[in-house]
């Protein structure tokens, strides 16, 4: 099978995708990268770069869009437009993959305790679906359209769950 060849198997599973180290903060819209595919070596770190990050870039940023200039420039560079108007514009010729990914994490890319206020703040999202006492509503009788709780009126025989309309089944 020529698909399983190479690199290419490696950078198509759901682990290597979550291996990225780039987030972009919420304030970048539009990044777009222009590179060459047969590049002088100077060049090369930034076709090495979308080679092995690109996708990770997607996975972890689904709100941004992302846009490849291929064989459209003369020397790589990348680009990136941000919420109110601003352009940061970045230089990437003799730079290898590695110092690229740092660039961008390090300028764009969120820190470590705003990854981590939101990691916190997922979990301690509440849902409105959840009912107790450390939630919004006690119990489900609170939502309208239920039935009313047992302790406050009496349920109906069929509801109980001890009552059978057919004796003879048992």
């Amino acid at each position: 099978m020529p698909f399983m060849h190479g690199s290419m198997p490696l950078r198509r599973t759901f682990f290597y995708l979550q291996q990225g180290k780039i987030k972009f903060r919420d304030t970048v819209h539009v990044f777009s990268l222009g590179f060459n595919r047969n590049p002088t070596p100077e060049q090369a770190g930034a076709r090495d770069f979308v080679y092995w990050h690109w996708a990770q870039l997607q996975y972890h940023n689904p709100k941004v869009q992302l846009v490849k200039h291929v064989d459209k420039v003369i020397t790589p560079f990348a680009r990136a437009y941000l919420e109110d108007g601003r352009e940061v514009l970045f230089d990437l010729e003799n730079l290898k993959r590695e110092e690229i990914e740092e660039t961008l994490a390090k300028t764009l890319g969120k820190t470590e305790l705003v990854e981590r206020r939101e990691r916190l703040e997922s979990i301690a999202k509440l849902n409105p679906a959840d009912f107790g006492s450390k939630n919004e509503r006690q119990c489900i009788c609170e939502v309208q359209g239920q039935h009313p709780c047992t302790s406050l009126l009496r349920a109906p025989k069929c509801v109980t769950g001890k009552w059978r309309w057919n004796h003879n089944l048992i």
